[in-house]
């Protein structure tokens, strides 16, 4: 009966030994998520989802940590430390990084699309014009990969100096814009002085007079407390914000296969999110942001914006050499129009 006994403690032991090295051996990957904006924003809900999914679905072996409010540096920094490997994913504005991708430039169309609706399905996520930015984002050689494009509410115009209906009260405005070729044209064509710098900047220059207005998505502006330095705010709606999700290649052949198609798989939820959240926020925000913090916004004369800005659709492409893209994009919203 002793011996019995013995020899199930014995089994026991082993048993247990072997698990607490099985655990032991489970390799950890630890990620990195940069975004330069603070919270609450749709980038966070998205990245935010993208950490606990991970965690859940790869029981721990994935742990992703977020740094948002430019903790790690700009955009552009982020881009080139994803090249190193140093940092792991970025969740942030498409066309902040047309420096490196110039193509990105004819995302910023303003007035393109006709609805939500419509940018939904021009933008799904395994249709042809997220496919061919895939195919971009390889060809250019630089080590890092587009996962997913999704919306992220809408632009709108906001300043620290008078109130703003009209393209012609643009006029003389001193005005911030992203590092974007097409950013710029298009806010001189309406007589603005423009200035491109990064994100992080915008808050102090306002503060010192360096410019005098920018534009931005609601949840950006709210997630950076613009409130307290720009409070006129001009509903424009004159671009869709389109939001990416990029991963560095280093990171991304560092883990398993069952992992890459995890992450894949989860990016296509994180592309609904990017353009439920939004316009969830613009809806929530455009409100709070009148009531709690006094901020005044004026509806514009829209069909006067249309009016200057539409038509430069086809310059805008040129500039960049994106007629191919200008074409596609077209076509595609054709299609899903029927």
């Amino acid at each position: 009966m002793k011996r019995a006994v013995m020899i199930l403690l014995v089994f026991a032991l082993v048993l247990s030994m072997g698990t607490a090295g099985f655990a032991a051996d489970k390799k950890t990957y630890n990620l990195r998520i940069a975004i330069a904006v603070n919270p609450p924003h749709p980038w966070h809900e998205a990245a935010d989802f993208l950490v606990r999914e991970l965690d859940a679905r790869t029981d721990g072996a994935i742990k992703a940590k977020v740094f948002g409010g430019s903790q790690l540096g700009s955009e552009e920094t982020v881009f080139e430390e994803m090249r190193l490997g140093t940092v792991d994913m970025l969740v942030g504005g498409a066309t902040t990084l047309v420096t490196f991708v110039p193509e990105l430039g004819i995302l910023n169309l303003p007035y393109f699309y006709e609805s939500i609706d419509q940018f939904r399905k021009v933008m799904d996520p395994r249709g042809p014009v997220v496919n061919r930015f895939r195919e971009i984002y390889e060809e250019t050689g630089y080590g890092v990969k587009l996962l997913t494009l999704g919306g992220g509410g809408t632009r709108v115009m906001s300043n620290n100096i008078k109130t703003i209906t009209h393209p012609d009260d643009v006029k003389g405005i001193k005005m911030r814009v992203p590092n974007n070729p097409e950013d710029a044209k298009l806010w001189s064509e309406a007589g603005a002085i423009v200035t491109a710098m990064p994100w992080n900047e915008i808050y102090s220059a306002l503060q010192t007079g360096v410019i005098n207005a920018f534009e931005s998505t609601l949840s950006a502006y709210y997630g950076s407390k613009f409130f307290e330095v720009a409070k006129n705010m001009s509903n424009t709606q004159h671009i869709i914000m389109t939001s990416h999700l990029l991963m560095s290649e280093i990171s991304w052949k560092k883990l398993p296969e069952e992992y890459r198609q995890l992450i894949d798989e989860l990016s296509d939820e994180v592309s609904r999110i990017f353009t439920d959240k939004g316009l969830e926020f613009d809806n929530k925000i455009i409100k709070e942001i009148q009531e709690k913090y006094g901020v005044t916004v004026s509806e514009v004369d829209k069909a006067a914006f249309v009016e200057k800005f539409y038509p430069l659709h086809d310059e805008l492409a040129a500039r960049g050499k994106n007629e191919d893209l200008l074409k596609l994009l077209r076509e595609t919203k054709e299609a899903v129009s029927k």
